[in-house]
Order: C-alpha cells, then structure tokens, then sequence
C-alpha cells in the first residue's frame, strides 16, 4: 500500500498569488503574481514551470510584466491552437489609467511552444490582448475571481470574472472559442448585490452552461443559453445554528458535476472548516440540499482555498456521470492542506455523494499563507501500458511567501467487484482512485463506542434502581447514596375505575344540571376499604346535602383529595381546577368515620 506522497519546490523571486496547470499536459504549470505598482523592487512576472520530476521544479520562461502595473491576481487556462497555449489572467492597469477612468483588468497571453514540451527551449510567453469587462469606474476595483468551465474536444467555453473590493459588484462572462489562438468574446454581465466569495460554470449541453456563485451566506445559480442570461436566482441560504446568533460563511465553490456543488464553510468565530456538498435543485421553485458533509482537522481555524479532480470525467457535456471518484483539496490558514476522496455514484436514474473521507494532511507546505492551489488534468489511459505505480495527479499550491510546491498523489486502477460479471458479458468497467488508503470511520470504532455507551447506561440503571430498594443489589451503592436520591417511588394505585375527570365528563355530556360527587349510601367499604363514589345530579331530598368545593372546608377538601387519590379517581397532576363548580357530598357521620379509618 502506498502512503507517501511526493513533493517538488521552488523558490522564486516574487509573491505567487495565483496558479493553473495546462489543461492538456499535466507537467506545464503556470504561476503568476508580483509586488504590484510602485518601486519596491519586487517585480510582477508571470512564469511557466516543468513539473514532470515528482521531487524537482524547474523554471521554463518567465515573462516580466510592468512594474508600473498591479501584480497578477487570478490565472486560467484556455484551448491550445498547434502549439500556442492561451492564458487569461487578472492585471489592473497602473494608478495612473485608472485615475483616468480606463482599467484594462481583463489580460490574455500567449504560450508559444517551438517543441512538443514545455522542457523544449524557446519557449516564448507575449501578451495578446487587454480589455476591461466589468462595466463600473470604481478605482478600488480588481478583477478577483477567474474560473472556466471544463474543456470539451472541439466544444467552446464559458469563462466568468467577478470583482473584488468594489462598491457595485458585478460577475462578467465571455465565450472562449474551442479553436483557441488567444480568440474570446464577451458574453454579458450581471449586477450583483454582494461580492461573490468564489464562482464556478459548468457546462450542461452542447451551447449551455450554469454558473453558481455565493457570497458569505447565500448560493446562487445562473443559466446561460446561446440567446439568454437569467437572473441568479437562491438556492441556498445558511441559517444560525440554534441557539446562536452568528453564521458560518462560504469561502470557496466548485461543481463536482452539473447536479452537485461542493462547498468550504469557515464556521462562526474561526472555530473551524467544514466541507458541505449540495445536491442541485432540477426545478425552478426547489432549493440545493445538503448532501454531504465532513470535517477539517481541528488545528484548521479558516480554510483559505479549494480545489477538486474528477478521476474519471466525461468525454462530452451530454454525458451522464458514472461512477468516479474526486480528490478534494482544502487549504488552512495554517499552511496546511487537507486532502480527501470523495465516491460519486449512479444507479438507473439517481445519482448520490457518498464516502467524503480523509485520506492526508500536508502540514507546514509553504512557509506563509497560501494564495493558490489547483489541480492538474488527469484523463485515464486508454491502454495498461503505463504501471499503475507511475499514475498520479498532481497538486499545486503557491504562497505570497515566493514559494510554489507541487505533490504528485499516487493512483490506482479499481473495479467495483460488488457489480457480478455476466458470463459471456463484457468485463468489469475499471476506473481510476487515490492509492492512499482513506481514513473512514472504522466499525471497529463503532462497535466500541456502542458498547460503552450501553455499559454506562446499565451502570445507571442499576445504581438507580438500587436508589430506590428496588430488586437484589449489586453495586451495593444505596448507603452512600444522598438521601434524595433513595426516597422511593411515589405509589399509585393500580385501579380499574375511571378518573374523576372521566366521571364528570361522563356525566356532563348527559346533564346540563349541577353535578355532585358522593360516597354510596349504604355506606359498606371495597376492597381498599373505602365506599364507592359516584357522580351525577344532585338531588339534596335523596342524597342530602351539597357543598361547592370553594365553600367546602379546608379540612374536608383535605379528606376528600386524599380519599379520591388512595383510589386512583385524583392524582396531584390533575390540579384542582377540575372540581371548580362541582358539588361535593357530606364526609361526616358514618361514612367519615369509614373514610377516616381508610386513610
């Protein structure tokens, strides 16, 4: 069983904010940043890194943007044309321009390969164009978020940007042609009440896309067609947990297919992370439902990024997700990643999340906060001539530190043997998975935990029954015991008669006349020595007389709650409301002295 992961890094000489690997060759990375605007002597570059030994990065070309302009701030990947890879990025003009209203954010390089590889020399990277998408003058404004959808062969893209730090926050889209060769076009923009925390599109057919986004609280969807954009609608809200009066925020968003989101929720008071996957909602008035959910390690305070990796993804955006397995990358604000798998499985028409589990921590990766991380493509080989050992996907991460590392996780070929194999049938489909064994919760734990929690709750009862004298002692505990606690058992008794509130109501439901409660005249007791009651109206020439219980004496009230609880008709819990307005015989004379005698 494998259980190490290796790791490749580099210094280089500016802060590293954002990075993105080739969609096409897993062992080109591009890194970009800088110092920003201004004469500190830290320069704003844009490099493209070899990432093909697991254990050493080395520097392919850089290009030096102007020092007179913002650092680059955000990084994605478009098609290759023959051998010119197009890069979009995030770099807002100098203070100057944007003092004069003109803020051309929106930047689109070129990657010019002589040879087959990046570890080819000559190779060249040159802007190709510049523009400004978002539609609002607002100088303290940056172009903060970048994201494409997935790359189809020979179907176009959507790309989508968002703002940061703006006064009117917008999201701007823009198609990027399958036939790259640095080629976009605007698609639209949307005004949006609060900055978006992270954006994401997927691509659901063959010319339609959705793009989800969230701010700290809310998710929201937007469906993009070839003629219409509509308005983001909510799909889901945090609400406070109970009792507390602060939420937990979103920090990150991707789609793991067109049906499920996975989320990074930085919970209230930086008392911890948690990863939360929402099942989609397919109509118009429906909300996203959680449907997954773990854990970061407890040492992780705030999650600072996000990155995912379908191992077996779809070769077309009309095709239906099978059976795969992602690997999910988290972040810490402590410079630490956390990594996990997580199952996608689909059985006839129902498509769940299952197995969100642990399977890595990456401790101390860089020696200052991470700005990026992303993951490199991965598409399954189509023959086993490649040993399963050599098979990895990689993770990159950088730092505003200088630092770019790069960890090559180990894969492995799978067969679900719980799918039985017709004889004559084809054979089992096999699909790729981390070969790092994830840590789930294991039944042994379980079981043990069961355990203990039924041993304890014996260990209660028989303390509590030895509390009250009741059965043969064990513990022997009862002496040492507080006197509250050995009082027994308030003892009713077991009758087969009505309760009091029965019996009136009985009565009540026949009679709309004054009710009395009595003792029977012949005066012989029962078996528990008490003669029998009886309700009815009252007729004070045959019964005799009658009193209200408000006007009954405090010592009859007394004898008779005392003479209807040894019975079982009146317990304390019924209160006395219950005989306001009823009449009560006489307890004196002979019947007093059988009642007296009973009690």
């Amino acid at each position: 069983m494998v259980n190490r992961i290796p790791s490749a890094k580099i210094t280089l000489s500016y802060p590293l904010y954002t990075c993105a690997f080739d969609p096409t060759d897993p062992n080109q990375l591009v890194v970009a940043g800088g110092g920003g605007p201004g004469r500190n002597g830290v320069g704003n570059k844009l490099s493209v890194l070899d990432t093909s030994n697991p254990t050493e990065l080395s520097v392919v070309t850089e290009l030096e943007l102007s020092p007179n302009e913002d650092n680059v701030t955000t990084l994605a990947i478009g098609p290759r044309k023959d051998r010119n890879l197009t890069v979009f990025a995030g770099v807002n003009s100098s203070p100057e321009e944007i003092k004069k209203g003109k803020n051309d954010h929106f930047r689109v390089f070129g990657i010019n390969h002589p040879g087959k590889s990046a570890k080819t020399s000559g190779v060249r990277i040159s802007e190709v164009a510049r523009d400004a998408l978002f539609l609002h003058k607002d100088a303290s404004s940056y172009q903060r978020l970048l994201r494409l959808s997935h790359p189809y062969e020979n179907f176009p893209q959507l790309g989508a940007i968002a703002t940061g730090l703006s006064k009117e926050p917008e999201i701007a889209l823009f198609d990027v042609p399958c036939s790259g060769g640095g080629r976009w076009k605007s698609r639209g923009r949307l005004d949006i009440p609060k900055e978006a925390m992270d954006l994401d599109v997927v691509q659901t057919g063959p010319d339609t896309y959705q793009l989800a986004y969230c701010d700290d609280h809310e998710i929201f969807t937007v469906e993009v067609t070839k003629t219409e954009i509509t308005e983001p609608k909510c799909v889901y809200t945090i609400t406070p947990d109970e009792g507390a009066t602060v939420r937990a925020s979103f920090k990150s968003l991707r789609y793991l297919t067109p049906g499920f989101l996975i989320t990074v929720v930085n919970k209230p008071n930086s008392k911890g992370v948690a990863l939360h996957g929402y099942r989609l909602p397919t109509k118009d008035q429906e909300n996203a439902r959680l449907a997954i959910q773990g854990q970061l390690p407890k040492g992780v305070s705030k999650a600072t990024g996000l990155a995912v990796r379908n191992l077996s993804p779809t070769s077309s955006p009309s095709d239906k997700q099978g059976e795969t397995q992602f690997v999910v990358a988290v972040a810490g604000n402590d410079s630490s990643i956390s990594l996990f798998t997580l199952e996608h499985k689909s059985a006839a028409s129902v498509d769940l999340l299952a197995d969100l589990a642990p399977f890595q921590v990456l401790k101390g990766v860089h020696p200052s906060n991470i700005t990026g991380l992303t993951f490199s493509p991965f598409t399954p080989p189509k023959t086993s001539s490649k040993g399963a050992s050599e098979l990895s996907v990689k993770l990159a991460s950088v730092a505003v530190g200088f630092t770019a590392v790069v960890h090559s996780i180990p894969l492995k070929k799978h067969v679900d043997k719980s799918i039985s194999e017709r004889k004559g049938g084809p054979p089992r489909q096999s699909r790729y998975v981390v070969a790092l064994k994830s840590r789930g919760e294991s039944p042994v734990t379980v079981v043990t935990l069961v355990t203990i929690v039924i041993l304890i709750l014996a260990i209660i009862g028989q303390t509590f029954l030895e509390a009250k004298d009741i059965g043969k002692p064990i513990f022997g505990v009862r002496p040492y015991l507080p006197t509250s606690w050995t009082k027994p058992l308030r003892k009713v008794p077991a009758t087969s008669e009505k309760t009091i509130k029965d019996l009136l109501s009985d009565a009540q439901g026949h009679h709309t006349q004054p009710l009395v409660i009595r003792h029977d005249e012949n005066g012989e007791g029962g078996s528990d020595g008490l003669p029998p009651v009886h309700v009815g109206i009252h007729n004070e020439e045959v019964h005799g007389p009658a009193t209200s219980w408000e006007n009954l004496d405090p010592k009859d009230r007394h004898y008779w709650k005392e003479r209807l609880k040894k019975t079982g008709h009146w317990v304390e819990d019924m209160g006395e409301s219950i005989f306001q307005g009823v009449l009560f015989g006489e307890i004196g004379g002979a019947i007093g002295n059988i009642v007296g005698e009973a009690l």
